[in-house]
């Protein structure tokens, strides 16, 4: 498999010059800066011409891989068909075997970048405040939570106070050197039920499913 194209992108405010993805760079034309928060505006790389889209190939006839896979179709309206073997599944059955994990972050950018990552390996349920937070843990199981300390409306903490189990593990997801988190305010975080921390990044996928298996791998899924 080919390795993704990267361009290089400066920051006109700190100079810093960061290594983006060409297919993670956003329509916007702006992205913030990972080092400062500046705002970095990058003119779209030019695309090459689109293919003409090739035939479609005729379907293959379904092959039942199960009994249950007779049943009359219109039982099985929610389901999907595999196009190469035609066996039919649900979905939101597939999905139920996996951790999920609440994605607590205000901006867009660093909660795609976030949910795309965990959406590989896990249900990632964005929220954008303390209240959608809230909500979301008082109507869903969460295995994990990465959490943003600075909300619109209130602070992480408050999402800390309103986990229903004090064994759902906690990654900070925060613009902050890792470094500045020592002391007196880890501890204070610790307390509150913090385990580790992921530093923003438009690069993080490697190390925030590294540590989001590592904490999962340690606690038991909500619900069982």
């Amino acid at each position: 498999m080919p390795e993704p194209r990267k361009v290089e992108i400066p920051c006109p405010a700190c100079g810093q010059t960061h290594q983006v993805e060409e297919e993670r760079l956003p329509d916007s034309g702006e992205l913030p800066c990972p080092e400062c928060g500046g705002t970095i505006a990058f003119a779209a790389p030019a695309s090459a011409p689109a293919a003409a889209p090739a035939a479609a190939p005729a379907p293959a006839p379904r092959r039942p891989a199960h009994v249950d896979d007779w049943e009359d179709e219109d039982t099985q309206s929610d389901e999907v068909a595999c196009p190469a073997c035609g066996h039919r599944f649900d979905p939101d059955r597939a999905r139920a075997g996996r951790a999920t994990v609440l994605v607590v972050e205000d901006k867009e950018v660093f909660l795609g970048l976030a949910t795309d990552a965990l959406g590989r390996r896990y249900n990632a349920v964005p929220a954008r405040s303390v209240a959608e937070a809230r909500q979301v843990l008082a109507t869903r199981p969460i295995d994990l939570v990465l959490l943003d300390l600075s909300l619109p409306d209130g602070d992480g903490v408050d999402v800390l106070r309103a986990l229903p189990r004090q064994d759902i593990p906690v990654l900070l997801y925060t613009n902050g050197d890792e470094g500045s988190l020592m002391g007196e305010e880890w501890d204070r975080l610790r307390a509150l039920g913090v385990h580790d921390v992921v530093q923003k990044g438009l690069n993080i996928d490697d190390v925030l499913l590294a540590k989001a298996a590592n904490l999962l791998g340690a606690s038991a899924p909500a619900g069982h």
